[in-house]
């Protein structure tokens, strides 16, 4: 058996390999450790399992990528926090905010520089 065994000769998969968006995990580095939300997921070119993941700190909101191996716990996953708060995140081109027409293509009128358009 390996130093990976479970009591029963069961091999134990690595966290990160259950880690998903919206998860709450631990990533340990070489000097430190930290915590941070999942906001992406990357999958290997060989399979689709989790290889990369870019995490925001919880305490600085960087947001870093980090290797799978890095992700030693899941503290909160998105399963866990079914009914709370608001839920897994939405894509960026899914919010309605979005399809309001208040961007700068879509004012009327003569906009900036108007009053230097005589000269």
């Amino acid at each position: 058996m390996s130093g990976d065994s479970g009591a029963r000769g069961v091999e134990l998969q690595p966290q990160f390999l259950a880690a998903g968006v919206g998860n709450l995990v631990v990533v340990q580095t070489r000097d430190d450790w930290w915590m941070g939300h999942v906001i992406h997921v990357e999958g290997g070119a060989r399979s689709q399992a989790p290889s990369l993941f870019q995490v925001a700190c919880v305490d600085t909101g960087a947001i870093r990528t980090v290797n799978g191996d890095a992700v030693v716990a899941i503290l909160q996953s998105t399963t866990e926090r079914a009914g709370q708060g608001s839920g897994p995140l939405q894509p960026a081109d899914n919010h309605p905010h979005q399809h309001q027409g208040a961007g700068q293509g879509d004012q009327q009128g003569e906009g900036h520089g108007a009053a230097r358009r005589g000269f």
